[in-house]
């Protein structure tokens, strides 16, 4: 399983092994009142939830520079994680997408203020400064 944070502070746990969760980012994932410390090097061993019952929890990730992710509602059945639905992994990977272009219309933006900077077209503007 794999531990996916957006933007917006929220994240999903997807993936086809139950046995084993991962995350880019290090910190604490959060399944009810369970915790795993997740390390961003090597995978963590999942442990089997609830003493095998079953259910859906609320889980949350929280980084170890204090940011918290909420995360969908995990379904636990026999107490091991199940993925999800193959529509959220759709729209977990159209959001990945609009992350992305987050980040490339945020770098632009400011090369555009860096240039604008530099090249500052105002013949006058140096008495201003």
């Amino acid at each position: 399983m794999k531990i996916q944070t957006f933007r917006d502070m929220r994240g999903l746990i997807h993936g086809s092994d139950p046995k084993r969760i991962g995350c880019d980012i290090a910190g604490v994932l959060k399944i009810g009142s369970t915790e795993i410390v997740i390390s961003p090097d090597a995978d963590s061993i999942m442990p089997m939830l609830f003493h095998g019952c079953s259910g859906d929890y609320d889980a949350t990730f929280t980084t170890n520079d204090g940011r918290i992710y909420k995360l969908e509602k995990v379904a636990v059945r026999g107490g091991w994680v199940q993925p999800p639905a193959p529509m959220v992994l759709e729209i977990m990977a159209l959001r990945c997408r609009a992350d992305e272009a987050d980040r490339i219309i945020e770098d632009l933006k400011a090369k555009i203020v860096e240039l604008e900077n530099i090249f500052d077209t105002n013949s006058l503007n140096f008495l201003i400064k």
